[in-house]
């Protein structure tokens, strides 16, 4: 097995900001300019999904990964909103760009707890031993 560490590229962050951008401008047509405080876990979850599944794709530094992804899919949503929605707002961008960055933090934390709970299988350890 190698030991070179796992990073996602490029391709798995716009891919995450694409979903996030696909869930918050579904929610956002749906809505059509009701406000809702439900709106504000859709846009957590918008942020926590793609995240978790771009961290996943990791060995280390899961914050940072998280982050990473949380501020692309709000770059990506807010460029494209802004070229789509006649009703976008600066405060709607401010809470959308919490929402997300909380998200992704939360993903992170998230996959780092699953990678930590999950036994590796490295040779030699109480997994690969044989009675």
């Amino acid at each position: 097995m190698s030991n070179e560490e796992r990073k996602p590229s490029t391709t798995d962050y716009m891919a995450a900001a694409a979903l996030a951008y696909g869930i918050i401008y579904f929610w956002v047509r749906m809505m059509a300019g009701m406000p809702s405080l439900l709106s504000y876990v859709v846009y957590f979850l918008a942020g926590l999904g793609p995240s978790y599944l771009v961290c996943r794709r990791t060995d280390s530094a899961h914050l940072t990964i998280g982050i990473k992804s949380a501020l692309a899919s709000w770059a990506f949503t807010a460029v494209t909103l802004l070229a789509i929605v006649e009703e976008s707002s600066l405060a709607f961008f401010g809470i959308l760009f919490f929402c997300l960055v909380l998200g992704g933090a939360t993903a992170s934390y998230l996959s780092l707890k699953q990678s930590l709970s999950q036994p590796t299988n490295n040779t030699g350890g109480p997994e690969s031993a044989t009675l």
